[in-house]
Protein backbone atom coordinates (compact mmCIF):
# COMPACT_ATOMS: atom_id res chain seq x y z
CA UNK A 1 0.00 0.00 0.00
CA UNK A 2 1.19 3.51 -0.88
CA UNK A 3 0.60 6.59 1.27
CA UNK A 4 0.76 10.12 -0.11
CA UNK A 5 1.41 13.11 2.14
CA UNK A 6 1.83 16.84 1.58
CA UNK A 7 2.31 20.10 3.42
CA UNK A 8 4.04 18.79 6.55
CA UNK A 9 5.10 22.34 7.38
CA UNK A 10 7.73 21.60 10.00
CA UNK A 11 5.25 19.89 12.30
CA UNK A 12 7.08 16.85 13.64
CA UNK A 13 4.34 15.93 16.12
CA UNK A 14 1.81 15.62 13.30
CA UNK A 15 4.27 13.77 11.08
CA UNK A 16 5.15 11.26 13.79
CA UNK A 17 1.48 10.53 14.50
CA UNK A 18 0.75 10.09 10.79
CA UNK A 19 3.67 7.70 10.34
CA UNK A 20 2.40 5.60 13.24
CA UNK A 21 -1.02 5.35 11.61
CA UNK A 22 0.58 4.35 8.32
CA UNK A 23 2.35 1.46 10.03
CA UNK A 24 -0.99 0.30 11.48
CA UNK A 25 -2.44 0.34 7.96
CA UNK A 26 0.44 -1.65 6.49
CA UNK A 27 1.83 1.14 4.31
CA UNK A 28 5.05 0.09 2.61
CA UNK A 29 5.84 3.16 0.46
CA UNK A 30 5.38 6.88 1.18
CA UNK A 31 5.37 9.65 -1.44
CA UNK A 32 5.57 13.31 -0.39
CA UNK A 33 4.25 16.20 -2.48
CA UNK A 34 6.34 18.90 -0.88
CA UNK A 35 6.26 21.72 1.66
CA UNK A 36 8.09 19.68 4.25
CA UNK A 37 9.19 23.04 5.68
CA UNK A 38 7.50 26.39 6.19
CA UNK A 39 5.37 27.80 9.03
CA UNK A 40 6.19 25.32 11.80
CA UNK A 41 8.84 24.96 14.53
CA UNK A 42 10.69 21.76 13.49
CA UNK A 43 12.12 22.19 9.96
CA UNK A 44 15.34 20.21 10.51
CA UNK A 45 13.59 17.23 12.12
CA UNK A 46 10.98 17.08 9.36
CA UNK A 47 13.56 17.26 6.59
CA UNK A 48 15.63 14.52 8.17
CA UNK A 49 12.49 12.42 8.52
CA UNK A 50 11.56 12.98 4.86
CA UNK A 51 15.05 12.11 3.67
CA UNK A 52 15.03 8.79 5.52
CA UNK A 53 11.38 7.70 5.28
CA UNK A 54 9.93 8.86 1.96
CA UNK A 55 10.49 7.26 -1.42
CA UNK A 56 10.45 10.70 -3.01
CA UNK A 57 9.75 14.26 -1.92
CA UNK A 58 8.74 16.94 -4.41
CA UNK A 59 9.61 20.62 -4.24
CA UNK A 60 6.85 22.76 -2.80
CA UNK A 61 6.62 26.52 -2.85
CA UNK A 62 8.22 26.75 0.61
CA UNK A 63 11.24 24.73 -0.48
CA UNK A 64 11.51 26.92 -3.57
CA UNK A 65 11.25 30.06 -1.43
CA UNK A 66 14.02 29.04 0.94
CA UNK A 67 16.31 28.28 -2.00
CA UNK A 68 15.40 31.41 -3.97
CA UNK A 69 13.09 34.14 -2.67
CA UNK A 70 9.73 34.22 -0.86
CA UNK A 71 7.86 35.90 -3.73
CA UNK A 72 4.14 36.36 -3.10
CA UNK A 73 4.35 35.26 0.54
CA UNK A 74 2.52 37.21 3.22
CA UNK A 75 4.66 38.77 5.99
CA UNK A 76 4.02 35.95 8.47
CA UNK A 77 4.97 33.23 5.98
CA UNK A 78 7.98 35.24 4.75
CA UNK A 79 9.27 35.63 8.29
CA UNK A 80 8.98 31.87 8.81
CA UNK A 81 10.91 31.23 5.58
CA UNK A 82 13.67 33.51 6.84
CA UNK A 83 13.86 31.67 10.17
CA UNK A 84 14.01 28.29 8.45
CA UNK A 85 16.68 29.52 6.07
CA UNK A 86 18.88 30.56 9.00
CA UNK A 87 18.52 27.04 10.38
CA UNK A 88 19.37 25.29 7.10
CA UNK A 89 21.46 27.40 4.71
CA UNK A 90 25.18 26.43 4.96
CA UNK A 91 26.17 29.98 3.98
CA UNK A 92 24.42 31.34 7.08
CA UNK A 93 25.86 29.05 9.71
CA UNK A 94 27.38 25.71 10.51
CA UNK A 95 25.81 22.57 11.84
CA UNK A 96 25.63 18.83 11.32
CA UNK A 97 24.68 17.81 7.80
CA UNK A 98 23.75 21.32 6.63
CA UNK A 99 25.50 20.77 3.31
CA UNK A 100 23.83 17.39 2.79
CA UNK A 101 20.33 18.67 3.61
CA UNK A 102 20.76 21.80 1.46
CA UNK A 103 21.93 19.72 -1.50
CA UNK A 104 18.92 17.43 -1.08
CA UNK A 105 16.59 20.44 -1.05
CA UNK A 106 18.15 21.86 -4.22
CA UNK A 107 17.75 18.55 -6.06
CA UNK A 108 14.06 18.00 -5.26
CA UNK A 109 12.07 17.15 -8.41
CA UNK A 110 9.06 19.23 -9.40
CA UNK A 111 6.93 16.32 -10.59
CA UNK A 112 6.94 12.54 -10.47
CA UNK A 113 5.03 9.92 -12.44
CA UNK A 114 4.10 6.44 -11.25
CA UNK A 115 2.18 4.45 -13.83
CA UNK A 116 -0.84 6.56 -14.83
CA UNK A 117 -0.52 8.68 -11.67
CA UNK A 118 1.09 12.12 -11.78
CA UNK A 119 2.33 13.68 -8.54
CA UNK A 120 2.89 17.44 -8.14
CA UNK A 121 2.81 19.89 -5.26
CA UNK A 122 0.36 22.43 -6.68
CA UNK A 123 -0.72 21.88 -10.29
CA UNK A 124 0.73 20.16 -13.37
CA UNK A 125 0.59 23.54 -15.14
CA UNK A 126 2.60 25.27 -12.40
CA UNK A 127 4.06 22.66 -10.05
CA UNK A 128 4.92 24.88 -7.09
CA UNK A 129 2.53 27.84 -7.11
CA UNK A 130 -0.86 27.34 -8.76
CA UNK A 131 -3.87 26.77 -6.49
CA UNK A 132 -6.59 24.36 -7.68
CA UNK A 133 -9.58 25.44 -5.64
CA UNK A 134 -13.21 24.54 -5.16
CA UNK A 135 -14.05 27.93 -6.66
CA UNK A 136 -12.50 26.71 -9.92
CA UNK A 137 -15.39 24.27 -10.26
CA UNK A 138 -18.83 25.53 -11.36
CA UNK A 139 -20.87 22.63 -10.00
CA UNK A 140 -24.17 24.11 -11.19
CA UNK A 141 -23.16 24.56 -14.83
CA UNK A 142 -20.75 21.61 -14.65
CA UNK A 143 -17.82 23.64 -15.94
CA UNK A 144 -14.16 23.78 -15.04
CA UNK A 145 -12.15 26.97 -14.93
CA UNK A 146 -9.51 27.42 -17.67
CA UNK A 147 -6.91 26.72 -14.98
CA UNK A 148 -8.46 23.34 -14.21
CA UNK A 149 -8.93 22.56 -17.90
CA UNK A 150 -5.18 23.02 -18.34
CA UNK A 151 -4.52 20.79 -15.35
CA UNK A 152 -6.67 18.04 -16.83
CA UNK A 153 -4.81 18.31 -20.13
CA UNK A 154 -1.76 17.07 -18.21
CA UNK A 155 -3.69 14.34 -16.39
CA UNK A 156 -3.66 10.88 -17.94
CA UNK A 157 -5.79 9.36 -15.21
CA UNK A 158 -5.07 10.73 -11.72
CA UNK A 159 -3.06 13.78 -10.66
CA UNK A 160 -2.34 14.03 -6.95
CA UNK A 161 -1.73 17.48 -5.46
CA UNK A 162 -1.48 19.33 -2.15
CA UNK A 163 -0.75 23.06 -1.65
CA UNK A 164 -4.28 24.25 -0.74
CA UNK A 165 -4.45 22.19 2.49
CA UNK A 166 -8.03 21.24 1.54
CA UNK A 167 -8.49 17.51 0.83
CA UNK A 168 -10.90 16.36 -1.86
CA UNK A 169 -11.44 15.08 -5.38
CA UNK A 170 -12.07 17.15 -8.51
CA UNK A 171 -13.50 15.16 -11.41
CA UNK A 172 -13.31 16.00 -15.09
CA UNK A 173 -17.13 16.13 -14.95
CA UNK A 174 -16.82 19.26 -12.79
CA UNK A 175 -17.58 17.81 -9.38
CA UNK A 176 -15.78 18.77 -6.19
CA UNK A 177 -16.07 15.99 -3.63
CA UNK A 178 -14.89 16.35 -0.03
CA UNK A 179 -13.73 13.32 1.96
CA UNK A 180 -17.01 13.52 3.88
CA UNK A 181 -18.98 13.49 0.60
CA UNK A 182 -17.11 10.32 -0.36
CA UNK A 183 -17.32 8.52 2.95
CA UNK A 184 -13.51 8.95 2.98
CA UNK A 185 -13.03 6.49 0.10
CA UNK A 186 -13.06 7.08 -3.65
CA UNK A 187 -13.04 4.30 -6.22
CA UNK A 188 -11.39 5.88 -9.27
CA UNK A 189 -13.32 5.05 -12.46
CA UNK A 190 -11.14 3.37 -15.08
CA UNK A 191 -12.40 5.65 -17.85
CA UNK A 192 -12.56 9.02 -16.08
CA UNK A 193 -9.86 11.44 -14.93
CA UNK A 194 -9.61 13.16 -11.56
CA UNK A 195 -7.38 15.39 -9.46
CA UNK A 196 -6.97 14.34 -5.83
CA UNK A 197 -5.88 16.79 -3.17
CA UNK A 198 -4.33 14.80 -0.34
CA UNK A 199 -4.76 17.55 2.28
CA UNK A 200 -2.15 18.62 4.81
CA UNK A 201 -0.30 16.72 7.50
CA UNK A 202 1.06 19.74 9.33
CA UNK A 203 -1.41 22.58 8.85
CA UNK A 204 -4.98 21.51 7.90
CA UNK A 205 -7.24 24.35 6.79
CA UNK A 206 -10.62 22.67 6.31
CA UNK A 207 -11.72 23.34 9.91
CA UNK A 208 -10.66 19.85 10.98
CA UNK A 209 -7.47 20.17 13.02
CA UNK A 210 -6.48 16.52 12.55
CA UNK A 211 -3.68 15.69 10.11
CA UNK A 212 -4.75 14.40 6.71
CA UNK A 213 -3.15 12.01 4.23
CA UNK A 214 -4.30 9.44 1.67
CA UNK A 215 -3.54 5.85 0.80
CA UNK A 216 -3.63 4.29 -2.66
CA UNK A 217 -4.60 0.67 -3.12
CA UNK A 218 -5.59 -0.75 -6.52
CA UNK A 219 -7.42 2.31 -7.80
CA UNK A 220 -8.94 3.20 -4.44
CA UNK A 221 -8.08 6.47 -2.69
CA UNK A 222 -8.75 6.53 1.04
CA UNK A 223 -8.55 9.69 3.15
CA UNK A 224 -7.28 9.40 6.73
CA UNK A 225 -7.47 11.86 9.63
CA UNK A 226 -5.09 11.56 12.57
CA UNK A 227 -5.07 13.33 15.92
CA UNK A 228 -1.74 14.56 17.27
CA UNK A 229 -0.39 16.66 20.15
CA UNK A 230 -1.38 20.07 18.79
CA UNK A 231 -0.73 21.82 22.10
CA UNK A 232 2.90 20.67 22.01
CA UNK A 233 3.41 22.06 18.52
CA UNK A 234 1.65 25.28 19.47
CA UNK A 235 3.97 25.77 22.46
CA UNK A 236 7.03 25.08 20.31
CA UNK A 237 5.90 27.80 17.88
CA UNK A 238 5.78 30.30 20.75
CA UNK A 239 9.11 29.14 22.16
CA UNK A 240 10.96 29.94 18.93
CA UNK A 241 10.55 33.65 19.59
CA UNK A 242 10.63 34.09 15.82
CA UNK A 243 7.48 32.48 14.41
CA UNK A 244 4.23 34.44 14.63
CA UNK A 245 1.88 33.06 17.29
CA UNK A 246 -0.90 32.89 14.68
CA UNK A 247 0.95 29.94 13.13
CA UNK A 248 0.31 28.02 16.33
CA UNK A 249 -3.18 29.31 16.91
CA UNK A 250 -4.43 28.24 13.49
CA UNK A 251 -3.40 24.65 14.24
CA UNK A 252 -5.84 24.57 17.15
CA UNK A 253 -8.83 25.29 14.90
CA UNK A 254 -7.68 23.70 11.66
CA UNK A 255 -7.87 26.75 9.41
Amino acid sequence: MIAVVSDLHSNIEALTAVRARMKELGVTRVFCLGDVIGYGPSPVQCLEFAMSEFEFTLMGNHEWAILNEAIGFNPVARRAVGWHKKALDPSLGSGPDRERVWKWLAEMPLTMAHGKYLFVHASPSNPTDEYLLRSDVDEVMRRLSPKLERAFEHTRWVTMVGHTHFPGVITEDAEYLTPEDLGFTYEIPDDRRCIVNVGSVGQPRDRDNRSCFVTLDRGRVSFHRVEYDIEKTYKKVLETGELDRSLGERLLVGM
